[in-house]
């Protein structure tokens, strides 16, 4: 992926992460506010530096490798007007750097990066006077500094890197890998003023091999044909205009497949050429990968060729939108590099936004130039329109028009495909905007109109006629300048709807009330009235003088609301008022009025094509107290426009008003504006009313039960929670006073029952959490779901309702995280209310800390679960000396893991946690060689599913695979980092169900195992190829070596590993020789590995590889495996044995590394 960070003030901070490779780098600028990004993947180490005010980056070298899936960084050296920072990471063969000119910084990098760093360019700026320091717009100039592999920096300001790996870059402006938006820059990005020798030339990018070519003295392009195969744009063929004639140029070589883009000059003409280059290795040089073109009518050409992983993007576009006269580059036996001239003097085709014109209301047309041109003039309005489309575009298009009263219709462009209609309520609604898209169409050879829409005055908006998918092509909406109403319509047709544009009244506000109306509705001189909102049609009606209401009656069927009952309170007596008529489902919304009232009144309303009219089609209402009814009506994306009702103050519902006859056509609602909803309280906050009693939160939830009031408890050890499908009904709590348990019941035991033990005094509840809703079945608020989390961050499950219909949200916390001492409430036959107690004088857990784990004396120390909340606690402790087995099981992600332990020598299995899935779920085990090696961190993250989603174990000599998905930038969700400084992970913790929610981890010093040590040898051979690392263990048992015609394709190796054997993965690839094996014997042990190595020529360039191996043991030496020629290394310490290998591999062994450790009898 490319990125820019652009040119600031100054660098101020770099951090990069870094294993065998340069992974990521983040960099933080002076004067921006932009929060800095991290580019690439994590690496297993982390290492970075601050630059002081006064001190700025003046150079960066560092090494690359070429491997098959690319270039990548492997080492980064930064140097300042003070000092030197680095080098990070590992030096290889391939040098590159960049440095500043004489009074300039490096003030920015860019780059490409996937899994790892791929290339670095680098923005040179002037070095700022001192206190001249302020944040200001990011990176008006780019430009590279040639910080890309291979390149050597530019000596000027601007300039692109090093065109390859290998390459020198250039002396002054020109090509290469920046963005190059300054006059003089280099780069890839959007090429605008870059490497220009005169007015109009733009570029080129690319290579630099190849024949220049030069195509001048053109008036236009009509056609352009590119071939392109796997590799890259080989071949380009222009038609270009010439005092009226076509004259053809072509470039590179006919190879590949050949694609047509057509241009209708000259209404319109190329405006944009863009694509890609990169560094294509077969060839050893960069070529043009892909190509695109775009006109002034917003016609985009295929893209030609293929977008190449970590390839370099380009645009070129004349200044004012000039059109495309020339094509200028390199080409052989491909295009090596390409840019353009574009005529400064013309403007490429019509505007976007539809051609000017004098006439007043008048906008567009858009589209094609092809089909009979229309004018509709002379109307007043628009009653209907009906659009004819197939698969292709709109094909026809006829218009109601309302003249003198009567209505006239004009028809355009062929009827044909599917037809609809849109209807407008004339006069008290006019049509203000006209949108949609247009497209050159390649089957018709011509630019259609490939969908319409229409909105009105009052928000309604029409479907969208034709096409609606990506594909559609480029959008327009035409309105009047102050909401206008459509008068008609102009444009091209004959077999289709070639192009549209609009006229529109500029002395009118479309329909009755001028623009489309507030959520809220029209504005009123009614002091709490609001709306309404919908349709013209029923009857009027208007419910006043009540004060405040009860319960609500709502009927619907699909199409609409049909009825409203409203049961009002006056003078202490319910009266009722019904609007409407009584059909389809009916449900119940009660209110415990006066204690809690309605406060918002929200819905839709759609025009229903059924009835030709508009109708309310959904409603809902929201309490005081947070209550909020369900959605009424229609429960879909096509339920319409939304409205809200409100008083500004909270004020309480006092009536309705609206229209209705055989459905609600209209509504809207009157609020008391000197109340407050409900017992004079504003919405609850999630924590409940406020108290005078220290400590005390809420309670929330219904008014119904009996109170209860636990006070005088120091603690909590147990909750056991009963639930069943409508609510919590039970509660019992074992507290603790005086060093002994006392229990408290309340609600009813019924439904399920579940418990969540505490570690008190260790541990203590510090939140209360959960939902309460109100229930129909009982017409009472109820407390729908509880959690608890302690100060060690554990969570309990959630108990009860699970759903999006659980209700209104709430959490109980202490300020300063005061242990929970006592519950109150109300409860009967479930519970009704909820509310808690704190300790605001505690500190929760016995050891006054509510950090991230616990360490009591001696024992391991436990390091509290990390990841997503919910799940059930399981706790494998961490009385063990290791780790030695983990099993993962994964799909979206990790379902189940399994770890296996060992205590005094024996290996215990710990029990799994989760629950494997089914077909798609991988399993993976990764083994740990107890007691040379052992578990030292995990890494991983959860998402919002409270699921953990991927994770991977590091130990003192290797890394897992990552199993389920990687986090990446963008990525929301919660990291896992379990790590403890010179420890290593001797057991586990964490929580699960059906999949594994959060997962937390025991330590213990590393001294704490005898070890016997091993020692890492480095690697001799070549450095291409994917790293590998079996690690170290016991002894080796067996060795298999496959070799091809060029020397050591293959080995694995079974190691032997206390009373285990451990057979090791396989590296490098087997060929029709086969393999060879060499085993050892009881007592036996390899005391040195000589490896021969030498540069073979494959695939086009040179290769280094292994080309034979020896094996010496205490016993005997081996036969060579491959043959003996090129370098020869023995690997080897004197008194110890070899416990592992390690080293790269491709279609070859690249390098070969061993682990050493002393030889014990």
């Amino acid at each position: 992926m490319s990125w820019d960070d652009g040119k600031h003030t100054k660098v101020k901070k770099i951090q990069l992460t870094f294993d065998d490779v340069i992974r990521s780098i983040e960099v933080e600028y002076e004067g921006t506010n932009l929060k800095s990004q991290r580019r690439g993947t994590v690496g297993t180490k982390s290492d970075g530096f601050t630059l002081s005010t006064d001190e700025y980056i003046t150079s960066v070298s560092g090494y690359y490798k070429t491997t098959f899936s690319g270039d990548h960084i492997t080492a980064l050296t930064f140097k300042t007007n003070k000092k030197t920072y680095g080098p990070y990471g590992n030096k290889t063969q391939n040098y590159f750097s960049a440095d500043a000119p004489k009074d300039s910084q490096i003030a920015g990098f860019l780059g490409t990066s996937g899994n790892a760093l791929s290339s670095l360019d680098v923005h040179f700026a002037p070095i700022p006077t001192p206190g001249s320091i302020k944040p200001q717009p990011e990176g008006s100039g780019t430009g590279g500094g040639g910080s890309k592999p291979g390149g050597s920096g530019n000596e000027s300001v601007g300039g692109g890197g090093g065109s390859k790996p290998g390459g020198s870059g250039n002396e002054s402006g020109g090509g290469g890998g920046g963005s190059g938006n300054e006059s003089g820059g280099g780069g890839g990005g959007s090429g605008t003023e870059t490497g220009k020798d005169g007015p109009g030339k733009v570029g080129p990018f690319g290579g630099e091999k190849g024949n220049v070519f030069e195509d001048v003295g053109f008036e236009g392009v009509k056609k352009i044909t590119v071939g392109a195969d796997r590799y890259s744009v080989t071949y380009i063929k222009i038609e270009y205009i010439k005092d009226g004639q076509v004259v053809v140029r072509e470039h590179g070589t006919v190879r590949g497949e050949l694609k047509e883009f057509s241009v209708d000059y000259p209404n319109d003409n190329i405006t944009a050429v863009g694509g890609s280059y990169k560094n294509v290795f077969t060839y050893d040089t960069t070529l043009i990968t892909s190509l695109y073109f775009t006109t002034s009518k917003g016609i985009t050409s295929p893209l030609f060729g293929e977008k190449k992983k970590n390839a370099t993007d380009f645009e070129f576009k004349g200044e004012n939108g000039g059109k495309l006269i020339g094509l200028h580059g390199r080409g052989g036996n491909a295009i090596d590099a390409i840019g353009a001239y574009f005529d400064t003097g013309s403007q490429g085709g019509k505007s976007g936004d539809g051609s000017e014109t004098d006439v007043p209301g008048k906008k567009g047309p858009l589209g094609g130039e092809k089909g009979e041109e229309f004018n509709d003039v002379g109307f007043e309005g628009v009653k209907k329109i009906t659009v004819g489309t197939d698969q292709y575009s709109v094909t026809y298009i006829k218009i109601e028009y309302v003249k003198d009263g009567k209505v006239e219709i004009r028809e355009h462009g062929t009827n044909r495909g599917g037809l609809k209609e849109f209807s407008v309520d004339y006069p008290n609604d006019s049509i203000t905007a006209v949108g949609g898209t247009y497209k050159h169409i390649f089957t018709y050879d011509t630019t259609l109109i490939t969908s319409l829409y229409f909105t009105t005055s009052k928000g309604f908006t029409s479907p969208l006629f034709g096409i609606d998918s990506e594909k559609k092509g480029t959008e327009f909406e035409f309105k009047g300048e102050n909401g206008g109403k459509l008068i008609g319509f102009h444009g091209r047709g004959g077999n289709a709807i070639d192009a549209i544009g609009a006229y529109f009244d500029t002395g009118s506000k479309g329909g009755d009330g001028g623009n489309a109306p507030s959520k809220d509705g029209p504005k009123t001189d009614v002091p709490g009235k609001k709306g309404p909102l919908g349709g013209d049609k029923g009857e009027e009606f208007d419910d006043v003088g009540f004060e405040g209401v009860k319960k609500i009656t709502v009927g619907a069927d699909r199409y609409s609301v049909t009825y409203i009952k409203i049961e009002y309170v006056k003078d202490g007596k319910v009266e009722i008022r019904e609007h409407g008529t009584s059909r389809g489902e009916l449900q119940e919304f009660s209110v415990d009025y006066p204690n809690d009232s309605i406060t918002e009144v929200g819905g839709t309303y759609k025009h229903s094509y059924n009835y030709d009219t508009t109708l309310i089609t959904s409603l809902y209402f929201t309490t005081s107290k947070g209550f909020t009814s369900p959605l009424f009506g229609i429960n879909s994306e096509k339920k319409g426009t939304e409205f809200e009702f409100k008083d500004e103050n909270g004020g309480k519902l006092i009536g309705l008003h609206g229209r209705g006859g055989n459905a609600i056509d209209a509504i809207g609602a009157y609020f008391d504006t000197g109340s407050q909803g409900g017992g004079g309280g504003d919405v609850p906050s999630k924590d409940g009313p406020k108290t005078d009693v220290p400590g005390k939160k809420g309670p929330l939830g219904g008014d119904k039960g009996e109170p209860f009031d636990d006070v005088g408890f120091e603690g909590v050890k147990k909750i056991t929670v009963g639930a069943d499908q409508n609510s919590v009904t039970y509660i019992k709590i074992e507290y603790v006073k005086d060093g002994k348990v006392e229990i408290r019941e309340h609600g009813t035991s019924r439904g399920e029952l579940q418990e969540f033990s505490v570690d008190y005094p260790n541990d203590s509840i510090t939140e209360v959490g959960g939902t309460y809703k109100h229930n129909y079945n009982y017409d009472t608020t109820l407390i729908a779901s509880l959690y608890f989390t302690t100060s060690k961050g554990f969570t309990s499950p959630l108990f009860g309702i699970d759903s999006e219909k659980k209700g209104t949200e709430f959490e109980f916390k202490d300020e300063n995280g005061g242990k929970l001492i006592g519950f109150h409430g109300r409860g009967g036959n479930a519970i009704d209310a909820i509310g808690a107690y704190f300790d605001t004088g505690s500190k929760p857990g016995g050891t006054g800390d509510s950090g991230s784990g616990s360490n009591s004396g001696s024992g391991p120390q436990k390091l509290d679960a990390q990841g997503g909340k919910g799940g059930n606690q399981w706790d494998d402790s961490g009385d063990h000396d290791g780790v030695t087995k983990i099993h993962v099981a994964f799909s979206r992600v990790i379902e189940q893991i399994k770890f296996e332990y060992v205590k005094n020598g024996e290996t215990k299995e710990g029990p799994a946690h989760g629950v494997i899935g089914g077909a798609r779920t991988i399993i993976r085990t990764f083994e740990i060689s107890h007691p040379n090696e052992y578990l030292l961190s995990v890494k991983g993250w959860s998402d919002s599913s409270n699921k953990i989603v991927g994770i991977q174990f590091t130990t003192n000599t290797k890394t897992s695979e990552y199993y389920g998905f990687e986090k990446y930038p963008g990525d929301e969700g919660t990291d896992i980092l379990l790590k403890v400084k010179d420890k290593k992970i001797v057991g586990f913790h964490g929580f699960a169900d059906n999949q594994v929610n959060s997962l937390g981890a025991y330590f213990s010093p590393i001294a704490s195992t005898p070890l016997k040590p091993s020692k890492k040898l480095q690697a001799v051979g070549g450095d291409e190829g994917a790293s590998w690392d079996d690690g170290a263990f016991d002894g080796v048992k067996k060795i298999q070596v496959g070799q091809n015609n060029d020397g050591v394709s293959f080995v694995a190796v079974e190691y032997q590993n206390g009373s285990q054997k451990v057979v090791g993965d396989g590296h490098g690839k087997q060929s029709p020789l086969g393999v060879e094996t060499f085993e050892l014997t009881d007592g036996e042990y390899i005391t040195s590995v000589g490896v021969y190595y030498d540069k073979i020529h494959a695939e086009g360039r040179g290769v280094t590889v292994v080309t034979s191996l020896i094996f010496k043991t205490n016993k005997q030496i081996s036969q060579p495996f491959g043959m003996t020629g090129g370098e020869y290394v023995e690997l080897k310490e004197e008194g110890n044995k070899i416990v592992g290998f390690h080293g790269k591999a491709s279609d070859w062994v690249h390098q070969i590394g061993v682990y050493v450790a002393p030889v014990t009898i």
